[in-house]
C-alpha cells in the first residue's frame, strides 16, 4: 500500500498563504512606490509595472481561496482541489481551476509586453505612444485574450470523463483520501489504452503555442537589446541609462529565476504523462513556487532599480517626520493643558 501524500498537502497549503501575504505586503509598497514617488521618471512604463502587480495579486489570491494541487501518475497529470469555497460545485470549481492557470498565461504575456515596451524604448520611441491613453487596452485585451484561451484549454480539453475517473480514482483515494467524483479534478491523461488521447494533446498543444509565442518575444527583444543597447542608450542622459539598465536586468532576471526554477519543470511533468513512466509524484511541491513569485517579483523589480531604493527611504523619512510632528504637537498641546491647569491652581490658592 503506497503513503499517503496529505502532509506534502498542508505544505503546499502553508505556501499559498505565505505566497498570497507576502504578495499583498511587497506588491503594495511596490505600486505605492511605483505611483506616488517615481512615476516621472518611468513614464507610462508605470502602468505596466502596476498591471504585473495587480494580476500578481489576483494570481495568489486564486490560490489563497481555492488551493489547486498537481498530482503526477504514470501517464497522467492530475490538476485538483480538496476545497469548495462558498458550496461551489465541482463543475463551477474546474472552470475556476481553468481561470487561475490563464492567470499564470496572462502573468507571461505581461513580461513579455514588458520586453516589447523596453525594446522600443531604445530602438523606436515613437512606438511607445502605443502604452499611452487609450492605445493601452491594446495590451490588456492581449494578455486578456491569450489568458481566456489558455484557460479554456485547461478547463475544456483537460475535463475529466469516465475513463479519466477510472484510471486515477484509486490513486486520488489512496494518496489524498478522497473519492474521485467528489472533488473538483481536470486531468491530461496521454494514452487510452494504446491509442493516444488526441483531446488532451490539442489542449497542450494550444497551451504550448500561447507559451511560444510570448518567449520567442522575450528571447528576441532581450537579444536585440543585449546586442545593441549600448550603443542606442550612449546618446542618454546618465540617469536614463542607468534606468534603461537596470530594467533590462530587471527583466532578464523576472524571466529567468522562474523559467528555470518552475516553469521548465512543470512543462516537464505536462510532457512526462507521454513517455508513460510507473510513477507517483505529488507534483504540487513544484507548484508551490509559483505562489510566492508574485512577492519575488516585487522584490527582484525592487532591488534591481535603484530609483526604487531611494523612493522606499524617501518614503520612510516622510513617514517618520509626520510621526515626530504629531507628537511633537501632541506633547504641546498636553504642556499647554498642564500649565494652564497649573495657573488656575495657583490663582485659587492666593
Amino acid at each position: 500500500m503506497g503513503a499517503s501524500y496529505l502532509s506534502y498537502i498542508q505544505f503546499c497549503i502553508f505556501m499559498g498563504n505565505l505566497g498570497f501575504f507576502s504578495n499583498a505586503f511587497f506588491g503594495f509598497i511596490l505600486v505605492y512606490l511605483t505611483l506616488f514617488y517615481i512615476k516621472r521618471q518611468f513614464g507610462s512604463y508605470k502602468y505596466l509595472l502596476v498591471n504585473f502587480q495587480v494580476l500578481g495579486f489576483v494570481f495568489a489570491s486564486f490560490e489563497f481561496l481555492f488551493h489547486t494541487f498537481l498530482h503526477t501518475y504514470n501517464a497522467s497529470l492530475t490538476y485538483f482541489s480538496l476545497s469548495r469555497p462558498l458550496g461551489m460545485s465541482n463543475f463551477t470549481m474546474e472552470w475556476m481551476m481553468g481561470i487561475y492557470t490563464g492567470l499564470y498565461s496572462a502573468t507571461i504575456c505581461q513580461l513579455a509586453i514588458q520586453f516589447l515596451y523596453r525594446y522600443w524604448a531604445i530602438f523606436d520611441t515613437p512606438k511607445l505612444k502605443y502604452f499611452n491613453g487609450s492605445y493601452y487596452f491594446i495590451w490588456v485585451s492581449y494578455y486578456s485574450f491569450f489568458g481566456v484561451l489558455w484557460a479554456f484549454a485547461v478547463g475544456h480539453f483537460f475535463a475529466m470523463d469516465d475513463f479519466g475517473r477510472e484510471y486515477l480514482g484509486e490513486e486520488i483515494l489512496l494518496r489524498y483520501e478522497r473519492n474521485i467524483t467528489d472533488i473538483p479534478v481536470l486531468g491530461l491523461i496521454a494514452y487510452e489504452g494504446d491509442d493516444i488521447r488526441w483531446r488532451n494533446v490539442y489542449g497542450l498543444s494550444l497551451m504550448t503555442l500561447i507559451s511560444t509565442v510570448q518567449y520567442s518575444i522575450i528571447i528576441i527583444c532581450g537579444h536585440q537589446m543585449y546586442t545593441g543597447m549600448r550603443s542606442k542608450i550612449a546618446v542618454l542622459s546618465a540617469q536614463h541609462r542607468r534606468l534603461h539598465r537596470q530594467f533590462f536586468r530587471a527583466l532578464v532576471i523576472q524571466i529567468s529565476a522562474p523559467t528555470i526554477i518552475l516553469f521548465c519543470p512543470v512543462f516537464f511533468m505536462i510532457y512526462a504523462p507521454f513517455a508513460d513512466l510507473e510513477i507517483s509524484f505529488p507534483s504540487c511541491i513544484i507548484q508551490s513556487g509559483f505562489t510566492v513569485y508574485p512577492a519575488l517579483d516585487s522584490l527582484i523589480m525592487m532591488s534591481c532599480v535603484s530609483e526604487y531604493g531611494r523612493a522606499l527611504k524617501k518614503m520612510v523619512m516622510n513617514t517618520k517626520e509626520k510621526y515626530t510632528v504629531k507628537t511633537t504637537k501632541d506633547d504641546s498641546k498636553e504642556t499647554g493643558k498642564s500649565t494652564s491647569t497649573h495657573g488656575r491652581t495657583v490663582t485659587t490658592k492666593v
